[in-house]
Formats: C-alpha cells, structure tokens, sequence
C-alpha cells in the first residue's frame, strides 16, 4: 500500500485535531522549505527521521529502459536522502 500526500493530511488532521487545510497548509510550507534548503546546497537534518542533501551527478552512460538503446545521462544535481537512527530501528524492529 502506498500512502499519498492526501491521505497523510487526513491521517494527520484525525491525530492532531487540525482541520485538513491547515494540515495541507504545513504540509506544504515544509515542502518548499526543505526544497529550497537543498536548492541552496543546504542539507535539511531532522533529527531521528534522516537528512536530505543535494549531490552532483557526473555525466555517465546509460540506456533507454524501454529500447535498450544506449544513451548518456547529463550532468546533474539529485537529492539523496539518509534515513536517520529512528527510521532504521523502525523499519528493522520486526526482524
């Protein structure tokens, strides 16, 4: 199952007692904050959850999925995230 950003908002409104639209209203003011931190080659550490950060990609080869064709892949920055202690423990309790 898949949890989207719809369904966040209203499993988060239910707990906390906000009204949805403010809970989107957050939802996404931190998203623009956390893309803009990252942008400006910040990284966004939230403690115990992980860390986003941009990184550049040098030009590399790669292929087309669908034809198998070869194809290079532009330079480019990406944004690569690193999930926090907390994360890990949850994910890995139940092992």
């Amino acid at each position: 199952m898949t949890m989207n950003k719809q369904e966040l908002i209203r499993q988060l409104a239910e707990e906390t007692g906000f009204k949805e639209r403010q809970v989107r209203l957050m939802i996404d003011c931190f998203i623009r904050k956390t893309m803009a931190a990252v942008a400006a080659d910040q990284m966004m550490v939230l403690q115990n959850f992980g860390t986003f950060r941009s990184v550049w990609q040098v030009e590399r080869p790669g292929r087309n999925p669908k034809t198998g064709e070869p194809k290079t892949i532009l330079s480019r920055y990406t944004v690569k995230f690193r999930p926090g202690n907390a994360i890990l423990k949850a994910l890995n309790d139940d092992k």
